[in-house]
């Protein structure tokens, strides 16, 4: 195994503070995540299994301050997460990316698969239009869609196709770490298993 560390995670918690409501006693809080602590190598994949409602798509979350943590530290390349300002954390974003559990529900239903892919591009500040649409079809390709798909819309497409389209959108700008916040649970069986083999694919690859 690699040795190198990308991913050093300690004592990371997220509280949520329930609702007062008048006259009552505050609730205490829903502990969501309560002291995980993880090393992830380069190269290496990594499990973060549990129940469901246990808190793993909030620890994805925190990782990436979508939400922000209570307490813990979490460093990425030796760069403590948690100290960076805004703009500097959306740079560290395009080194960690993260494919959602709903393939459905985290694309806009109303743009063209060729217009999410190069969304990516825009946000960080590729404006070449013609280069971003051809980078829109390599990526189509490296999660083995056919070169159609960039004028399709998203209800077009069955629910594992979309999750490559999600699958490739993370790998837009060339991450370092991908994280899956259970990227197959939507799907069936014959698709979860195409899917993981295609994530193992780029994993070796990339060396993701």
């Amino acid at each position: 195994m690699n040795t190198e560390k990308l991913l050093e995670v300690q004592d990371l918690k997220k509280h949520f503070l329930p609702e007062k409501k008048f006259l009552e006693d505050p609730s205490p809080p829903v502990r969501a995540v309560d002291g995980i602590s993880f090393t992830l190598h380069k190269g290496e994949t990594l499990g973060l299994v549990g129940e469901s409602g246990c808190g793993k798509t909030t620890a994805a979350r925190t990782l990436l301050r979508l939400i922000e943590a209570t307490s813990g530290q979490v460093s990425f390349c030796g760069t403590d997460l948690f100290n960076l300002k805004e703009a500097e954390m959306r740079t560290i974003r395009k080194e960690m990316q993260i494919i959602f559990q709903d393939p459905y529900s985290s694309v806009n239903p109303g743009r063209r698969i060729g217009h999410i892919l190069q969304e990516p591009f825009e946000i960080h500040g590729f404006r070449n239009k013609r280069e971003n649409a051809e980078k829109a079809n390599q990526l189509l390709e490296q999660v083995g869609l056919a070169p159609d798909y960039f004028n399709r819309y998203p209800h077009e497409l069955s629910g594992g196709q979309l999750q490559r389209v999600g699958i490739a959108r993370a790998l837009a700008c060339r991450p370092t770490i991908l994280l899956c916040d259970e990227a197959t649970s939507a799907l069936d069986p014959q698709t979860t298993q195409s899917v993981l083999k295609l994530l193992g694919d780029i994993n070796k690859e990339l060396g993701l």
